[in-house]
């Protein structure tokens, strides 16, 4: 049975071309991980100026309160 079973997957690894197993990767495991990354990268690039954008936005807050309240 284990011989007929490793027979019948090697004669279907044999009839399948290699440019079909190359294809089907592509697209059912390469491009989701492109589409993934390419998604996180938008993402954490997003979050980077948004933070980035924060603390300008908090270091000229304090600088103001800093000359309007703290005169020595």
């Amino acid at each position: 049975m284990k011989a007929e079973l490793l027979n019948e997957f090697y004669l279907l690894q044999r009839s399948r071309a290699s440019v079909d197993y190359h294809e089907m990767m592509e697209e059912q495991v390469y491009m989701p991980v492109k589409r993934v990354n390419k998604k996180m990268t938008t993402w954490i690039s997003e979050r980077g100026h948004m933070l980035m954008n924060l603390d300008v936005r908090l270091n000229s807050s304090l600088k103001y309160l800093r000359k309007k309240y703290l005169k020595f």
